[in-house]
């Protein structure tokens, strides 16, 4: 016991590669935040992308692609992560499924030069057929890699049926937040002209990405059922993908307008600010595979700025919030009707709600930060 925690506690140096342009991928604020933490327990870790122009500054390595083709960066990183892992002596290469093929020198050199190289699973393909590479990918990683890490249990149990292998060394973490960004005391600024227009509203919050396939369009559908009812509230949506749903009101003929604020991405910093202003936040996920065995980014962005919830009852939610939180009500998603009796409720009884979503952010600091992966990390590390 005594060699494992000695094991634990030393400095390592570890490198994250992910195949996206760091500068327009929201989503990889995930991996900062974690590269984040464990610099602040003492370890050397960056993210390495692909950037607008090469750079290596502080937790970031960026490689410079004019023609951002993902073969070429591929290719690239075949050549450059073995002298990279060599001359800059990582501890710990973490990678997804599509870095894999790149990893094939430093998988002939990490037993000479002790590197350990995990695959990290933060969810399954979402939304298209899974790629052929995709199985090849996570095959090779259970056979050659040192370990594994999965977002959660389910994506673990799902990824050894696809392969019907099992994992040997693995860690399971889930998303997670910053506490201190996403708090209900976040200062940014909104600006005057969207503050004006969330006066005398109800204000039913969504930010992030928005398809077919991630609900918001049930949400459209329950603004329809119960707008005569509420006539003041506002759908409030923080989004690249806005257009999606001005196109779907426009195929059902939904008279919105007077309900809907659409408003374009913002930096991950500024984020907290707009979910301040909320009255109720939503994460209407549909009972789909992939949604089932995820761990929702924004619904912990959510509890940490001790926001009242409607969740659609798929087991990503359940397992994190419990039916009977007192700040959190479920709706089915196949229920055409049930969205909009839950925002009724919700409304009914907001000032309950509030109170008790205090109750959120003491789940993260308990179970979700990015502290408690960082550390999670740092044990299997130093014990695989």
């Amino acid at each position: 016991m005594l060699g494992k925690e000695l094991i634990v506690i030393k400095k390592l140096n570890i490198l994250f590669v992910r195949k996206v342009i760091v500068e327009e991928a929201h989503h990889i604020n995930t991996e900062l935040q974690l590269v984040k933490a464990l610099n602040s327990r003492g370890h050397n870790a960056k993210l390495m992308g692909i950037g607008k122009r090469t750079i290596s500054n502080g937790e970031l390595v960026l490689l410079k692609f004019s023609m951002n083709k993902g073969r070429i960066f591929l290719l690239k990183l075949l050549l450059l992560l073995p002298f990279y892992c060599i001359t800059k002596n990582i501890d710990v290469l973490i990678v997804d499924s599509e870095i894999v093929p790149s990893t094939f020198f430093v998988v002939l050199i990490k037993r000479i030069f002790s590197i350990k190289i995990l695959l990290d699973v933060r969810s399954i393909p979402v939304e298209r057929d899974l790629p052929a590479t995709y199985k090849h990918a996570c095959n090779i990683a259970c056979k050659y890699y040192n370990g594994t890490t999965f977002i959660t249990n389910g994506t673990k149990k799902y990824i050894e049926q696809l392969i019907n292998k099992r994992f040997k060394n693995t860690l399971v973490f889930p998303s997670a937040v910053n506490p201190s960004v996403f708090s209900p005391a976040a200062t940014g600024a909104v600006p005057l002209a969207v503050k004006e227009k969330l006066e005398n509203k109800i204000i039913l919050f969504y930010h992030g990405s928005i398809s077919p396939n991630r609900g918001v369009f049930l949400v459209l559908d329950a603004l329809h059922q119960i707008k005569e009812q509420v006539p003041n509230i506002l759908f409030v949506s923080l989004s690249g993908s806005n257009n999606f749903i001005t196109e779907y009101c426009i195929s059902k003929n939904y008279k919105l307008d007077d309900h809907l604020l659409l408003l374009n991405l913002v930096d991950h910093e500024s984020v907290p600010a707009y979910i301040k202003e909320a009255d109720i936040c939503i994460v209407p996920l549909p009972r789909l595979v992939w949604w089932e065995i995820s761990s929702p980014l924004k619904l912990m962005e959510y509890l940490a700025m001790e926001k009242p919830l409607i969740l659609s009852d798929i087991e990503a939610h359940k397992s994190v919030v419990p039916a009977d939180s007192g700040y959190a009500l479920y709706f089915n998603p196949d229920e055409p009707e049930d969205l909009g009796k839950a925002i009724l409720k919700a409304i009914g009884g907001l000032n309950k709600l509030r109170l008790n979503a205090v109750k959120g952010r003491e789940l993260i600091f308990n179970k979700f930060t990015w502290e408690i992966q960082a550390k999670a990390i740092e044990e299997f590390a130093g014990y695989i």
